[in-house]
């Protein structure tokens, strides 16, 4: 009989950590903890983790946790220069304050899987393939936050750690990062031909990657998750089923681009990249061990 891990889910409330829970829970013991109170009763418990005091009871009255799944943090919203101090309590104290206390307890999990994100390369019109050994460059207070955890990690728990770059998530009930690469407001738009190619992640693919980690079928170390299929806006508006769309001519786009960098916007600057570039992140690294075979179509 296969024996059933402790696992705590931080973060459950959100898409990825719901979505886990109930691929999950029929398999290992679940336990989950998040700042909010939603669907989620058995084995929960209600603790904000940037309050250090609540962190410290938790660790200190827990029970041990052979797996821990991190997934705390801000979501959707990348910051600006005025934000980062928010960004630096919300995604990097929650997962210092977690591990050290648990350290401080002798309750470390043998196996840490944090989600990161690509955005920890930044956006560059010289950059197309991003592997897991390409320079960073984070533009934004997310992404910068999300590579101190990173490093955090390395530094201290290294060979206990799991850390997956996700590309833009999306399942069935889950299409922002789809919806904004072609959804101007009601109108659907494409700049250019529409042929720049892009990587996504199917939600199925983190769910098979995590499975896979805590069945011990993954080294630990950094992989890039994503689709094993790069996808053109094209291949967006045909799944979308746009039978309509406007075409923005890249000139416009570029035109936004070096407003933003002109003036340090973030948001602008970053997004013009993505829409006049490939943005393209292997998955050589994982394919080694599983197949990220879930796709768009």
């Amino acid at each position: 009989m296969k024996f059933k891990k402790n696992i705590l889910i931080a973060g459950v409330n959100g898409n990825i950590g719901s979505f886990l829970f109930s691929k999950l829970e029929h398999l290992e013991t679940l336990y989950s903890i998040d700042h909010k109170q939603k669907h989620i009763k058995q084995n929960f418990e209600k603790i904000e983790l940037t309050n250090h005091s609540q962190v410290k009871i938790f660790a200190k009255e827990c029970q041990y946790y052979e797996v821990l799944i991190f997934l705390v943090g801000l979501a959707h919203f990348k910051g600006g220069k005025n934000d980062y101090e928010q960004f630096l309590v919300t995604n990097f104290n929650t997962l210092k304050n977690l591990l050290s206390e648990l350290r401080k307890n002798n309750k470390i999990p043998s196996q840490i899987i944090y989600t990161s994100t690509i955005s920890v390369y930044g956006e560059s019109y010289s950059g197309k393939l991003f592997a897991e050994d390409a320079q960073k460059k984070p533009f934004s207070a997310y992404a910068k936050t999300k590579l101190l955890c990173e490093n955090y990690l390395l530094e201290n728990f290294k060979k206990q750690s799991w850390i997956l770059r996700l590309a833009p998530v999306y399942s069935n009930t889950f299409l922002l990062n789809i919806n904004r690469r072609t959804k101007f407001f009601k109108f659907f738009y494409r700049v250019g031909t529409g042929e720049n190619r892009l990587s996504l992640c199917n939600i199925e693919n983190i769910g098979l990657t995590i499975k896979s980690i805590i069945n011990q079928i993954i080294p630990y170390g950094i992989y890039n998750i994503a689709d094993d299929k790069i996808y053109t806006y094209n291949d967006l508006l045909c799944f979308k089923k746009s039978s309509s769309f406007i075409i923005i001519p890249s000139i416009i786009i570029k035109g936004f681009y070096y407003f933003g960098k002109f003036l340090k916007i973030n948001y602008l600057r970053e997004n013009s990249i993505k829409l006049l570039t490939n943005n393209i992140y292997p998955v050589d690294k994982i394919n080694k061990y599983i197949r990220l075979s879930f796709k768009l179509f």
